[in-house]
């Protein structure tokens, strides 16, 4: 396998397209300093994939794109296409000629081809892994790498130690797995503070969740039993308005028996005021019979007094005239005519005249003539005296007779009172009875308005029932939905079960407030703990096996490497004494436990020196002793190419005729690209290229094929 061709544009100085044939055997490249001889060397860097600007000698990536000249605009890209010929199957590809090529633009973006196909950069180190050809193995070697291996810098001389022992792959498997072990880690430590932190969310969430849970159970027993409760009442009240219904048929009942019984009740009390006022108004012809009666018989005891009295009257009158008329008289003719009166002695004897009328007490009336009429007078007087007597007595016939009639009356009165009486008493009989039954009605009167008003209280007690039941209804109704199913339990006790629901609901009030959503994000966070669990889970399986995978990369690794290191420590030995014509140089691990990161050191002791240290060797010295590792490693796996950047310059001519004697045996399996002044050097090449610079900052190739 080897390099046939190097294609070149806008890299670095190369501003047109040039175009490097390459042969097997020695190539040299020759030109004045700073003509671009060493760009084709960055140039195979870079198209191998070479990712570190310094290698280049670039602070940017961007350098490398022709940056322009006194006549010559800046390019926007570079490119540089690399054909190798696999002709022994080195690389694991089926072509037996493959290109590889790279190019940059100025943006920044990067495309890498494979036989002129796009690729990844991952795909062309995966093509010269193992190889010694990739862009940091021994294949390349510079004058500066020659202290570097020597000083150990940044492990160059690890490096091709490991790169000869093919253990690149292994270490690379064991950095990705280094990487992933880490990232793995990482992730752990990351997952773990989730963890935390969402377990810290999860019982938070918990208790509210256990808190919501406590209050749907608590809630649900509330509603079981204030469903229960609203049945008990509901029951309870329906119990009332049934009883109550009952009580209003009875009393309704009551009314039909009272309209029965007044209707009878007025019947009778018809019967009996009919009576009554019949029997009153027997009492009242029989009064008014008794009265006229009465007014008839006082009506003639009038009549019979009124005639009695006016005879009586008119003689008694005549008789006190006559009377008056004898009292004229002298007093005491009077007094002797009284004392020697028989008949009457209280009377005084008046003269008066019989023409006039008046008393004359003159003296020169006669005393015969006044005897005269004195006796006239009294004798007029006993007339009038005995007509009133026999008046009187006639009067008392009369009287009599009348007497007779009006006893007669008096009898029919008394006769009639007698009836009167008993009429009074049977019609008092008949108004105490009628009183009796009007009472009687007036107080089942009395009794059908408290029935009625009864009746009136039960039906408000009925609405007052039936609303409270209508209201428990629609509050249970418009609290738990529609599908309720009112029970009838006689036997629960109302106060027992009314404490219990407030009992509850004092429970269900010390829960506090609820977060109605925390059971989705209970739900959702407990997921995610598990999920992040599962996760931790699976990062320390993985984790378990990317260390056995370590430990089994570890050990293969360590045991090619050490493998390899004796080879080329026992052909460094040999190499070494070959250039020096003698002395002493070996390689060593510094750390013989840990040969993985140990450091590799270099013993080098020329003849007829006692050095200790490689820093007290002559630049010479040291080049030949870097060129013994190189070759020592190459004995043990010779790369198909190998690029010498001006390494012969610190070499004296016997030291250089040494140095090119070893190209020219080991070119016979090994292509070598020689950057060099030395003509020793160049003596030994099969091509030589040249590099001018005709035009300032414009490399130019010309080629001569000394064969």
């Amino acid at each position: 396998m080897y390099i046939s061709k190097i294609e070149l544009y806008g890299f670095k100085s190369f501003a047109k397209k040039e175009i490097i044939d390459l042969q097997k055997g020695i190539t040299v490249v020759v030109g004045p300093n700073g003509c671009g001889k060493t760009n084709i060397v960055d140039a195979i860097r870079w198209v191998l994939g070479e990712q570190k600007t310094t290698k280049l000698r670039s602070s940017k990536m961007e350098d490398v794109i022709f940056n322009g000249a006194s006549s010559i605009k800046p390019l926007g890209f570079c490119e540089v296409f690399l054909t190798i010929q696999n002709d022994h199957g080195l690389l694991p590809v089926e072509f037996e000629e493959v290109e590889i090529g790279r190019k940059l633009f100025r943006s920044g973006e990067s495309e890498y081809y494979l036989n002129r196909n796009q690729c990844r950069l991952k795909d062309i180190f995966n093509l010269f892994v193992d190889t010694g050809m990739s862009s940091d193995a021994y294949s390349v070697i510079e004058l500066n790498m020659i202290e570097k291996i020597l000083s150990d810098y940044d492990d160059s001389r690890r490096s091709m130690f490991e790169e000869a022992a093919g253990i690149n792959k292994y270490k690379s498997q064991r950095k990705s797995a280094i990487n992933k072990f880490e990232l793995n880690q990482r992730d752990i430590e990351r997952i773990d503070d989730i963890i935390l932190e969402i377990q810290e969310q999860v019982n938070y969430l918990g208790l509210q969740f256990k808190r919501l849970k406590r209050f749907q159970s608590l809630n649900e027993n509330l509603k079981k039993m204030e469903i229960k409760l609203a049945s008990k009442k509901v029951y309870d009240l329906e119990e009332i308005v049934n009883h109550n219904k009952s009580i209003i048929e009875n009393l309704n009942k009551k009314l039909e028996n009272f309209s029965t019984k007044k209707e009878a009740k007025n019947s009778e009390i018809d019967n009996i005021s009919n009576k009554y006022f019949s029997e009153k108004s027997k009492l009242t012809e029989l009064k008014q019979f008794v009265d006229d009666l009465t007014e008839k018989l006082l009506s003639e005891i009038q009549e019979k007094n009124k005639e009695s009295s006016r005879g009586v009257e008119i003689l008694e009158n005549e008789l006190q005239r006559r009377m008056d008329q004898l009292t004229s008289f002298d007093k005491d003719y009077i007094k002797i005519v009284s004392s020697c009166d028989e008949c009457d002695s209280g009377l005084n004897l008046q003269v008066s005249c019989s023409k006039c009328g008046k008393i004359h007490d003159s003296s020169s009336f006669k005393l015969i003539e006044s005897d005269k009429k004195y006796e006239e007078l009294k004798k007029s007087i006993k007339d009038y005296r005995d007509k009133i007597k026999n008046y009187k007595n006639e009067k008392e016939l009369d009287f009599s007779a009348m007497d007779k009639s009006i006893d007669k009356i008096k009898e029919e009165i008394t006769l009639n009172k007698s009836r009167l009486e008993k009429q009074e008493e049977k019609t008092n009989k008949a108004y105490v009875e009628l009183e009796t039954l009007r009472q009687k009605i007036s107080n089942e009167g009395m009794d059908r308005e408290e029935i009625i008003f009864e009746i009136k209280n039960y039906e408000i007690k009925i609405t007052e029932s039936t609303l409270r039941i209508s209201q428990i209804k629609e509050n249970i109704i418009e609290k738990y939905g529609e599908n309720i199913r009112f029970t009838k339990d006689k036997n629960i006790n109302l106060s027992e079960l009314s404490f219990e629901v407030e009992k509850i609901r004092r429970s269900v009030d010390s829960i506090g407030p609820i977060n109605w959503a925390v059971e989705s994000e209970f739900e959702d966070k407990k997921k995610r703990l598990d999920n992040l669990i599962d996760q931790r889970e699976d990062l320390i399986s993985a984790e378990k096996n990317l260390k056995e995978a370590i430990l089994k990369i570890d050990s293969v690794a360590k045991e090619k490497f050490l493998e390899t290191f004796e080879i080329i420590n026992a052909n460094f030995e040999k190499m070494f004494s070959s250039f020096f014509l003698g002395g002493k140089g070996y390689i060593f691990l510094e750390n013989q436990e840990d040969p993985l990161s140990s450091s590799i050191n270099i013993f080098a002791q020329p003849p007829g020196k006692n050095n200790k240290v490689l820093k007290s060797l002559s630049a010479g010295e040291k080049s030949l002793t870097a060129i013994a590792l190189l070759f020592s490693i190459y004995l043990y796996k010779p790369s198909p190419f190998c690029i010498l950047d001006e390494i012969d310059a610190p070499l004296d001519d016997i030291n250089i005729k040494k140095f090119t004697d070893v190209i020219v045996e080991f070119s016979k399996s090994t292509q070598f690209m020689i950057v060099t002044h030395n003509k020793l050097t160049m003596e030994s090449a099969n091509i030589i290229y040249g590099v001018t610079s005709e035009q300032q900052g414009v490399s130019k190739i010309i080629s001569i094929d000394l064969n």
